[in-house]
């Protein structure tokens, strides 16, 4: 058996999936423009994947996001552009944005378009990441004092690791077929956390202070068997952390729109990601229609489910609906939850034997 617990479906999902850790939100909903808000509370900053209409998120919330994770460049998945470029304009920030070759000359052409005779030197600065096919990422720092020249270079950074944040989390992403152009899916990584017990310090006589970030630091570099010293009284770091600190497991979830079901695509994705807690998928057909989504290159509610369950996730949320369904979307929303819950109930070797089945279904 898997071993996951199947989560029962929400409505409350539709637009939002939060707890102490994740806050996201889906603000155009399940048929609008796909739009991924994650705020990051500890920074108190904000990424978001893919740039579809950005109306629904206040200029606040706009004003939190400094990363950008776009899968490409179809004008539903980057017509947000130019309202998060006015937002952020006064301002004069650092916008970092990643995405599928050619990117950085997709990014230079929107920025190009308007004229800007009234601005500071670097008032616009864009640093742009693109993503190749051979796994290779390059970037270039487009700025309006040069006119947005591209001075391109390869980046120190990988698909493995895109980029790491103050807190340990990181962005790692996996470049997929739609019908023959590369869409990108990414996964998102909040490290192992450590949760200080203060009630438990009663038990030693202590009350926060330094030595509670001196603990941790130890625990970080590995260094258990050492001996700290608080107000003069010495403790093993083994022993007071197994009584005044708590850890929290690693958490992820991964992000994938607009790309075929397929051998190469399903495989390229279990590759780069392996396993994720949770999973935002797109789901444009019901699955009668996947004739329909072959065509297009996109995913039915059974694919999501599948994919859901190659990454054994806990949980599924789906979005970016065709909107053929009107008032289907419950159905459509309902069925990838229903065969999601069959899935996670089968063992491994019946999982990949629905899997082969679909490929073969495909291929037929």
């Amino acid at each position: 058996m898997c071993g996951h617990v199947c989560q029962p479906f929400r409505t409350e999902d539709l637009k939002f999936m939060g707890d102490d850790v994740f806050a996201v939100q889906i603000p155009n909903g399940l048929k609008g423009d796909p739009l991924v808000y994650v705020p990051q509370r500890p920074l108190g900053e904000a990424f978001c994947f893919d740039l579809g209409s950005l109306e629904a998120l206040a200029h606040k919330d706009l004003m939190r996001i400094t990363h950008v994770f776009v899968s490409h460049t179809h004008m539903d998945h980057f017509i947000g552009f130019d309202r998060l470029l006015r937002v952020h304009l006064p301002h004069a920030r650092l916008m970092k944005m990643w995405g599928p070759a050619p990117f950085i000359e997709r990014v230079q052409a929107k920025l190009r378009a308007y004229t800007w005779n009234l601005i500071k030197p670097d008032q616009i600065r864009f640093l742009v990441h693109e993503l190749k096919e051979d796994g290779s990422v390059t970037e270039a720092l487009l700025t309006n004092t040069n006119n947005f020249a591209i001075q391109a270079f390869p980046s120190k950074s990988s698909i493995h690791k895109l980029c790491e944040w103050a807190d340990g989390s990181s962005m790692r992403a996996a470049l997929l077929d739609h019908k023959g152009i590369p869409s990108v899916a990414y996964k998102y990584l909040v490290p192992g956390r450590m949760r200080v017990l203060v009630e438990k310090m009663k038990d030693f006589g202590l009350e926060p202070g330094e030595w509670v970030g001196q603990l941790q630091a130890r625990l970080r570099a590995h260094h258990q068997d050492d001996t700290l010293v608080i107000e003069g009284r010495s403790f093993s770091v083994r022993d007071l952390a197994s009584k005044v600190i708590e850890w929290e497991a690693q958490r992820s979830f991964a992000y994938v729109t607009d790309a075929s079901f397929d051998e190469r695509n399903v495989k390229a994705l279990f590759e780069a990601f392996g396993s994720s807690e949770q999973l935002i998928s797109e789901t444009s057909f019901l699955d009668k229609d996947f004739a329909r989504a072959l065509d297009k290159a996109h995913l039915t509610s059974r694919h999501a489910a599948l994919l859901g369950r190659l990454l054994r996730v806990k949980k599924l949320h789906t979005f970016h609906f065709s909107a053929i369904y009107g008032e289907e979307s419950e159905v459509l929303l309902q069925e990838s939850q229903d065969i999601f819950q069959e899935l996670q109930k089968a063992d491994d070797s019946s999982f990949q034997a629905a899997l082969q089945a679909e490929f073969l279904r495909i291929k037929s």
